[in-house]
């Protein structure tokens, strides 16, 4: 019995749409707490303050960031499968170049987001 192994093409549909899927219920999470500004500033400024403000809420705004960076780029590589004359032929050439800006991109982005919240901790440790 033979057992399907995907290549570059596979896991590049896979992780699109798994990065899709996260981007959308980052959208509805998004449009579910810009509604309570309609129950008052002070229940949507208590939200904000108590998770999107806490450190461990941090990993997933990371994730958020790294699911668009790789939509985008991925997004970028089927567009020129697609409508360029080689692109099929490069395939495997173009998933690679996309999995290394994702790294390059995704780790300054880390970094960044991460930095308000690593600063003071260190800071304090001294």
């Amino acid at each position: 019995m033979r057992v399907y192994r995907g290549r570059e093409g596979q896991w590049a549909w896979l992780l699109h749409r798994v990065s899709g899927l996260g981007v959308l219920a980052f959208l509805c999470l998004h449009i579910v707490d810009t509604s309570l500004l309609l129950a008052g500033e002070g229940a949507y400024n208590h939200l904000i303050r108590s998770v999107y403000q806490q450190w461990w809420f941090q990993p997933m705004e990371i994730a958020l960031g790294a699911a668009l960076l790789f939509h985008a780029l991925n997004g970028v590589r089927v567009i020129l499968i697609d409508f360029w004359d080689r692109g099929v032929r490069y395939e495997r050439r173009l998933w690679q170049a996309t999995l290394v800006l994702f790294v390059l991109l995704t780790v300054p982005l880390a970094a960044a987001m991460l930095a308000p919240f690593v600063g003071p901790a260190l800071a304090g440790a001294r």
